[in-house]
């Protein structure tokens, strides 16, 4: 299995990160700033690294440069843990086109894995899986949503909203978070309208599964809940 090293000074982020590899298999060393990173690259070999841009003691931009001075020949790939404003400033990371990637915080441990499968060249298909709740099931793999009544193919939209939802029952889901994490916008930009018009949809063909249930609530001026 490949060595990672990940280079990280925010302590939950980085053990997350360790223990989930770790325990997939991974070898993993970790460093809690870049200069500790840089250091234990002298005497080891490692398929990829993932650097927390948060560090604080070496820019993104200074830690691959000098890691691609110092060893041009390794060429091993980064994974860089961004914070969400990161995420859409261009240029604020070095990114090699199809060598490099960028995570945006916070993020799921196996969507960690996700990101670094590629960069391994150890990309494969996800197991299927499942959601289940409030007399509904949710195929992930299919977009496919299951109910007594009948079974039905979401959008992609509509599976990222309800997938988004059945992830977190009975926690109320604000438009605007709808907006950031299922559409990609920028933190408070974007129309309500887009949330309310797919919510829209998706409930009528929940409707279509499991009849009288209203399994997608909205809470007037504060967002959307998922009843189990």
């Amino acid at each position: 299995m490949a060595t990672v090293l990940i280079v990280s000074s925010d302590s939950p982020v980085g053990q997350s990160a360790s223990q989930h590899l770790a325990a997939k298999g991974y070898d993993v060393v970790a460093a809690t700033s870049a200069t500790e990173g840089l250091r234990a690259l002298h005497g080891l070999e490692v398929d990829a690294v993932v650097f927390d841009t948060g560090v604080g003691d070496m820019s993104a931009a200074g830690f691959s440069g000098w890691l691609r001075r110092q060893s041009p020949d390794r060429n091993m790939p980064l994974l860089f843990l961004v914070s969400p404003a990161q995420r859409w400033l261009p240029g604020s990371v070095p990114l090699r086109i199809g060598r490099d990637a960028l995570l945006s915080k916070p993020f799921r441990p196996e969507e960690l894995e996700e990101a670094l499968q590629p960069l391994l060249g150890t990309a494969t298909a996800p197991a299927p899986r499942t959601l289940s709740g409030g007399g509904l099931s949710l195929d992930c793999g299919l977009f496919a949503l299951a109910g007594k009544a009948g079974s039905i193919t979401l959008t992609p939209t509509e599976f990222r909203l309800l997938e988004y939802l059945m992830e977190r029952p009975g926690v109320v889901v604000s438009a605007d978070e709808f907006r950031e994490k299922v559409w990609g916008f920028f933190p408070h930009t974007g129309s309500r309208d887009i949330v309310r018009t797919h919510t829209r949809n998706l409930r009528a063909k929940i409707r279509h599964t499991t009849p009288g249930r209203e399994i997608v609530r909205t809470l007037p001026r504060r967002g959307y809940r998922f009843v189990v």
